[in-house]
């Protein structure tokens, strides 16, 4: 039986072009963008590449806003986690060195892939540099939402993603003709993947890489949005079966609509948002004291489950050793009926 938990997360975005008067149904509702897009171009062979990492990892601890994506490359030596979609990413990002990153697409003084790494003394001054560019140069309207609803079946492996929203009255007068080639991608990323990395003149064997490109479920160019007939409203599903060597728990999905990508220089990111899988897998249930039967509740039963292990007639469990001392004994009987009786 597939094990399901729907998860919306539902950003609702707006902003007024500047020196455009916003329609009156937008001028109630105007909030900020959700996530900002950071595409990372890296490699375990690329030597300053750790810089890069620990610049954008402080980045993430300014901000919660941040969707970070880390595509590998090859550079000086065969990199385990690149891929030809990757390949493609990093021509279609169009990146100069290594370690580089486009934040939401955007140019930032003509430059469209930045630099992130520099000498850790420098990191944290790097890192407020990089937030404040977000913060001033990020200028694209956003008047689309981002809802992303997933199923994920254990059994089968198999992710069902929906991403979907409404966009706003102004949307299509406000980007014009880009807005009529408007895309979504959708990549999927995996974190505390260990593997050797290439840090200055050390190979470091059990570096821990983060935000893993893996895959796209979208065309990595982006597919169309499947509009609804008036165009208000998109809705794009897909499905993908996770593969066996991938760890859905340190899996995320990143989606984000963009203006046309028919032409270069890649036109900017309107909204992003992200889902962890993790967030769609059964969550344990907490131990209840006493309950050494494991049914959910503290009853009769559980005072002979204790008494059945003091005279030898079960093994000992963790749930039966109540008071937490290492043997199962009288104590954890009386401890098991002072639960029962609520003195515990």
């Amino acid at each position: 039986m597939s094990m399901k938990k729907f998860l919306s997360l539902i950003v609702l975005v707006a902003a007024t072009a500047t020196g455009q008067t916003a329609a009156a149904d937008d001028v109630a509702a105007e909030f900020t963008r959700h996530k900002h897009l950071v595409e990372h171009i890296t490699s375990q062979g690329c030597a300053y590449c750790p810089w890069g990492d620990h610049v954008l990892e402080l980045l993430a601890q300014m901000r919660t806003d941040i969707a970070r994506v880390s595509i590998h490359n090859n550079l000086n030596a065969s990199d385990q986690f690149r891929t030809f979609k990757a390949d493609a990413l990093g021509q279609l990002l169009g990146y100069n060195a290594m370690p580089e990153a486009a934040f939401d697409r955007t140019p930032y003084q003509g430059v469209f892939m930045q630099v992130v790494s520099i000498q850790p003394e420098y990191a944290l001054d790097k890192a407020q540099a990089l937030s404040d560019l977000l913060d001033t140069n990020i200028t694209t309207p956003v008047l689309a939402d981002v809802v992303i609803d997933a199923d994920y079946d254990e059994a089968t492996r198999q992710l069902t993603v929906t991403v979907s929203g409404d966009v706003k009255s102004n949307f299509f007068s406000t980007f014009g003709t880009a807005a009529n080639a408007t895309g979504l991608t959708v990549y999927l990323t995996e974190d505390s993947l260990v593997a050797w990395q290439q840090d200055g003149s050390t190979r470091v064997e059990d570096f821990v890489h983060n935000n893993v490109f893996r895959e796209t479920m979208t065309n990595y160019k982006g597919d169309a949005l499947k509009w609804n007939v008036d165009k208000t409203h998109y809705e794009n599903q897909y499905t993908y079966t996770l593969k066996t060597a991938w760890v859905p728990e340190n899996m995320t999905v990143v989606a984000f609509v963009h203006l046309s990508t028919a032409t270069q220089p890649l036109q900017p990111v309107v909204n992003c948002q992200t889902l962890a899988i993790s967030d769609l897998l059964p969550q344990p249930i907490p131990p209840v004291p006493g309950d050494v039967t494991q049914d959910g509740l503290v009853d009769i039963a559980d005072v002979n489950a204790v008494v059945n292990i003091m005279l030898g007639k079960a093994t000992q469990t963790v749930a039966a050793d109540v008071t937490g001392e290492g043997t199962v004994d009288i104590a954890d009987v009386n401890a098991v009926i002072n639960v029962m009786l609520g003195k515990r």
